[in-house]
């Protein structure tokens, strides 16, 4: 298997300038432990996402790294102009040397996108048509596109990417509606929902591969894990720590007076549900191996920094988990 580090870098409580630095000094540790990637969400307006601009971010871990690989899971293609997304996308592999890695998806929170002016209905369909736009443009320079969001005159695109044909692509769902699309397209698949339901996801996945004679990208699953010496102590801190982020996960449709999104209100039933996990390096090495076996995952990327959790507390489970986990699931 392998294991890469996924962030929301949601509000801890810092000061925003303090949670950047802190963020890139964890960056440079996860590289230093061997996790294979750093992957940022996009959120807007909200406590869960305290970096709006994922590109922007990303450039700077890309000046304080060398080797981990770098991606946004997910850029939300409603909110970005496909051509400059494009030109974003360019100068990324370039800073990193060809270790960007691109995650895109319509967002899962419309309460978002209505801070932009958008309508909920339009998301899919803005979606769809921005990322036939990006595909293209990867592939060379654009030719000229009248569609129903976008009128583009012939672009060339001065900005090309190190990796050709284009940087690996990433797609985030809870459900098969796309894996023909992403078995066509070699695209790595990470999954948010329980095991059972992210294995229906990936056979059906494999299946398709299989069909198109293709190799197997990362198929993950994305989990809550921190990791301490005892059990007790693992879960002392990561019950603490979901509190605020339940709050940042639900702070926009709160401020809005929307319905909540479901998420577990406390770590313990987060755990319950399958989606997150506290222990000891022999406690987590067993999650791990249920994860796999259960899901039929190769991937996991892990979550050890939300809520108020500490720079200390994010250090240790990246430590603990590369010294004492990681060695038992090496290929």
């Amino acid at each position: 298997m392998k294991f890469g580090v996924f962030d929301h870098i949601d509000a801890n409580g810092m000061a925003i300038g303090e949670q950047y630095e802190q963020r890139l000094r964890l960056v440079e540790l996860y590289e230093k432990r061997g996790f294979y990637c750093y992957h940022l969400t996009e959120h807007h307006a909200t406590d869960l996402g305290m970096a709006s601009s994922p590109s922007v971010f990303l450039a700077a871990a890309s000046q304080h790294t060398r080797t981990i690989k770098l991606g946004t899971l997910v850029y939300l293609l409603p909110l970005h102009h496909p051509v400059r997304l494009l030109e974003e996308i360019g100068m990324l592999d370039q800073l990193t040397g060809g270790r960007f890695q691109l995650g895109v998806g319509r967002g899962g929170q419309p309460a978002e996108h209505s801070r932009f002016g958008l309508a909920e209905e339009d998301l899919g369909p803005m979606f769809e048509e921005a990322l036939g736009i990006i595909l293209e443009g990867l592939a060379g320079d654009l030719k000229a596109h009248k569609g129903t969001y976008y009128n583009l005159p012939d672009v060339p695109l001065r900005i090309r990417t190190v990796q050709r044909p284009h940087p690996p692509l990433w797609y985030g769902t809870a459900s098969s509606h796309r894996n023909q699309w992403a078995a066509e397209h070699d695209v790595n698949l990470l999954c948010l929902v329980p095991n059972a339901r992210s294995r229906e996801v990936f056979d059906d996945y494999r299946e398709k591969l299989a069909r198109l004679g293709k190799a197997e990208p990362c198929i993950g699953l994305a989990r809550q894990l921190i990791v301490a010496e005892t059990d007790a102590d693992a879960e002392r801190i990561a019950e603490r720590a979901w509190q605020p982020f339940v709050r940042s996960f639900n702070w926009l449709v709160e401020h809005l007076g929307r319905p909540a999104f479901p998420i577990a209100q406390t770590f313990a039933g987060a755990v319950e549900q399958g989606l997150a996990f506290a222990g000891s390096p022999a406690s987590v090495r067993d999650f791990v191996g249920r994860a796999r076996d259960e899901a039929g995952a190769n991937y996991l990327a892990l979550e050890v920094a939300f809520g108020d959790i500490s720079e200390h507390e994010a250090a240790q489970t990246a430590e603990l988990f590369a010294r004492e986990v990681m060695p038992a699931f090496e290929e």
